[in-house]
């Protein structure tokens, strides 16, 4: 009779343990998101024509953000260079977020077209989204790698080495 009342115990055991993980997978939410991408992925920026576009829409890609602006000149130096970055590589998403205005990031649009996505966030805004994916000097430009798994891959102050990019992009997305 020892043995029997063993295994019903193990067998409650095993049914209590069973009904509290199914509880706790349904009450309790784990984040699963990296807290350097956090507020980027629960931000909203606008887009060209002033509409709001979530970046949680980006998850689960590769994504290379570069963030500018208008009065930055290097900024402006490797926007034809980025677009042909983009034209060559499918396997990345570009977005570039202006700080800056919409009227003046449209403005300039008009004599550099960007082919990529591209989205303004408010200096304030632009800023904070930028200092949490590692811009810490808060220099533009400034671009970061996304692994899909939303982790930081690589940060880049200022100008991009299109040829050392080109190189390196190739050796990690494969």
């Amino acid at each position: 009779m020892t043995n029997f009342k063993f295994i019903i115990l193990i067998i409650i055991i095993g049914l209590m343990s069973g009904f509290a993980g199914l509880y706790f997978s349904k009450n309790i939410s784990l984040s699963l998101s990296d807290p350097q991408t956090e507020i980027f992925f629960n931000a909203t920026s606008k887009d060209i024509n002033n509409k709001n576009v979530s970046l949680s829409q980006y998850k689960n890609k590769w994504l290379l953000v570069n963030f500018w602006a208008t009065w930055c000149a290097p900024c402006r130096e490797e926007i034809p260079e980025l677009n042909e970055l983009f034209k060559n590589n499918k396997n990345i998403h570009l977005i570039a977020i202006a700080i800056d205005e919409i009227e003046a990031v449209n403005k300039f649009l008009i004599k550099t077209p960007i082919d990529y996505e591209s989205l303004i966030s408010n200096d304030m805004q632009g800023l904070k989204i930028s200092k949490s994916l590692g811009n810490n000097k808060g220099v533009l430009p400034f671009t970061v790698l996304i692994k899909p798994n939303g982790k930081i891959q690589e940060v880049f102050f200022g100008k991009l080495n299109m040829k050392s990019l080109n190189t390196y992009l190739k050796d990690v997305i494969k």
